[in-house]
């Protein structure tokens, strides 16, 4: 079942580098979805901006998932007011990809189950700063407001490193097994052949292939949600 990623794209950040995508209105579930990715960042002493990984909505109102300048990684909910959870471990490797799984499901009754963080397949459950949003709460993902990866919309947080594999799942809160399973022979959480998933209708799926035919904000999920590249 292990898939091989063929391809990463690259951004760096003096170049002030984004992938843009406004949906043309709400899209199959505003309480449940899942994004996948994996990050292999680059580190700058000089530089204590956190890293944007995956955002939606307008500065100050948005959703989003970013490393902390501090290497914790932050997931956020309405500019934090509605729900946010900061780790208490760090992610300082920088010669390795992380696969980061965040899955949302405010249909839940436990507050806990809302919200699911995980890093190479473990779910995380130590958090310095953890708050859920409420039940049934509709975020901006998958509504008619710009979606970023790699950047903050109005803010001068954008990746640092390497994004491969980027998963947008508009309706659904998967969990990792989705995306990736543990080798055998080495214990570590590797790539998964990707079948089966529906990704709704604002959902997406980046492989970067820029290949004959396609470019490097090519949706490659069959929903045709092109992100445009800027820098």
């Amino acid at each position: 079942d292990n898939g091989t990623i063929a391809k990463s794209c690259i951004f760096n950040r003096p170049d002030d580098p984004m992938l843009a995508y406004t949906p043309s209105g709400t899209g199959t579930n505003r309480r449940k979805y899942t994004i996948s990715l994996w990050f292999k960042p680059s580190f700058d002493a000089s530089d204590s901006n956190e890293r944007a990984l995956f955002f939606a909505g307008p500065y100050g109102n948005d959703d989003g998932i970013t490393l902390k300048n501090d290497r914790k990684l932050n997931f956020w909910i309405n500019g934090t007011s509605s729900g946010n959870l900061i780790t208490n471990r760090t992610f300082e490797d920088s010669s390795k990809f992380y696969h980061i799984l965040v899955a949302v499901d405010t249909t839940q009754s436990t507050a806990s189950d809302r919200v699911k963080l995980y890093v190479d397949g473990d779910q995380i459950t130590s958090f310095a700063t953890e708050t859920y949003p409420s039940q049934n709460y509709d975020g901006n993902v998958s509504t008619a407001v710009q979606h970023n990866v790699g950047a903050q919309t109005g803010n001068n947080r954008q990746c640092d490193g390497y994004l491969a594999e980027v998963n947008y799942v508009d309706g659904t809160a998967l969990t990792p097994s989705t995306f990736g399973l543990t080798d055998t022979s080495t214990g570590r959480w590797i790539p998964k052949s990707l079948t089966g998933i529906t990704y709704g209708t604002n959902g997406f799926r980046l492989e970067f292939a820029n290949s004959a035919g396609q470019t490097i904000g090519d949706d490659t999920s069959g929903q045709g949600n092109d992100l445009t590249v800027t820098n």
